[in-house]
């Protein structure tokens, strides 16, 4: 049978028409994976090539500056973990260079009280260049510590230990100024034995009684600066073992 050419029907076959349907869905897809991993990358992630699993971007670290559980918050910027007994000792309280004021200076009469300021005593800027748990006093020999003993009403007994490089009067006698400042009820701040105090020991025969030797409780003088002083009539503990510049820096001469 032979159709006019008129008759044909111009229609696109049905496989055709599949083709086109199937090309358009993968486009699609393909337009949406792009914007997807445009957005993923924004938002800082990455596909893993291993299991096709997002996986975050490591970032910069955010850096947070982190104050102790008894320091209040305060309007200074620097990093610095104030001691209230450095500004104590310089008599910066209640002023503009302190972060504390007289009232945060007097405590009750406790074991507690005491304890804290022993350890402000210990870690502040001046106490690093007097006890052995910082490393620039450890690394010249000085291994001395200061420690609470007993408190028997308003007398507390301490006791030292280890070598220092100041005169043992000297360390006590700083850190009884500052528990008198900060607990106004003491009324006596002693050591549990004399020999605590003494920066030379006899060590004595145990079956004669003679004098072997004298030993230096001290620690070394590393550079003879402490000599040098004593020689010249001044007081070592009054400078300290070790030199800062007008920068902070720290000079320790050969």
């Amino acid at each position: 049978i032979i159709c006019p050419a008129s008759n044909i029907a111009h229609e696109t076959p049905p496989i055709t028409r599949r083709a086109d349907k199937t090309s358009k869905t993968m486009m699609a897809l393909m337009l949406m994976v792009a914007f997807s991993a445009g957005i993923v990358h924004t938002l800082g992630f990455t596909l893993s090539p291993l299991n096709n699993v997002l996986l975050r971007r490591p970032t910069e670290p955010i850096r947070r500056r982190c104050y102790l559980p008894s320091q209040r918050a305060h309007k200074f910027t620097s990093t610095k973990i104030y001691n209230l007994y450095d500004d104590w000792s310089q008599d910066l309280l209640s002023s503009s260079q302190s972060e504390y004021s007289y009232d945060d200076l007097i405590l009750p009469l406790d074991e507690e009280s005491i304890d804290l300021c022993l350890e402000e005593v210990m870690d502040s800027d001046y106490g690093k260049t007097m006890f052995g748990r910082h490393d620039m006093a450890a690394d010249v020999g000085i291994t001395g510590s200061i420690e609470f003993v007993s408190l028997e009403g308003p007398e507390v007994v301490l006791s030292l230990i280890g070598k220092f490089w100041h005169r043992r009067e000297t360390v006590l006698g700083k850190a009884a100024m500052y528990l008198n400042a900060r607990i106004p009820e003491l009324t006596s701040v002693t050591v549990s034995s004399p020999e605590d105090l003494s920066d030379f020991e006899d060590v004595v025969d145990d079956f004669t009684g003679e004098v072997l030797y004298v030993e230096d409780k001290r620690a070394p003088d590393f550079n003879g600066d402490r000599e040098t002083m004593e020689y010249q009539g001044l007081d070592p503990d009054v400078r300290g073992p070790f030199v800062f510049s007008n920068t902070g820096g720290m000079i320790r001469p050969a």
